[in-house]
């Protein structure tokens, strides 16, 4: 059995609408469990203050890439656990791993996207904000990640 080891970690019920034909979950929705797992580790980490009024729209983030390695499948009904960490930080992006669990503790999925700070106002991207590594690095402490794609 495999053991996660991320910094952010949720549940996610396998619905009825995230299967396909064969019974198990489609391979596009596993991008939409990392994106689900994404939003609340930037919404968690980033910390945009009071979130009274706040839109996701403030976050001044663009996904540029996504990949994600399917090695078991899942279930209507499973309860997956989503693992999500901060990898690797570069000038104007960061990386992004993820690991999906089964409830039986086996490694359904794993993934990478890569993000960069976006001012949607200007059209560009810009150097991420020391304050913001700073946040990350406290938040996830000692964690090492390792590839999984």
């Amino acid at each position: 059995m495999t053991q996660t080891t991320f910094p952010y970690e949720i549940e996610i019920e396998v619905a009825f609408r995230d299967i396909d034909a064969m019974g198990h979950v489609n391979n596009a929705v596993f991008f939409s469990y990392f994106e689900t797992a994404r939003v609340k580790y930037i919404m968690k980490v980033f910390e945009p203050g009071d979130l009274t009024g706040f839109d996701l729209l403030d976050l001044p983030l663009i996904l540029v890439e996504a990949a994600c390695s399917y090695k078991s499948p899942a279930l209507l009904g499973e309860k997956l656990k989503v693992g999500i960490g901060l990898s690797r930080f570069g000038t104007k992006s960061f990386d992004l791993l993820y690991r999906i669990l089964g409830q039986d503790g086996r490694l359904v999925a794993a993934g990478k996207t890569i993000q960069v700070m976006y001012d949607y106002g200007t059209r560009s991207a810009y150097p991420i904000p020391d304050h913001i590594k700073e946040q990350v690095q406290a938040f996830q402490a000692r964690w090492q990640p390792s590839e999984p794609v």
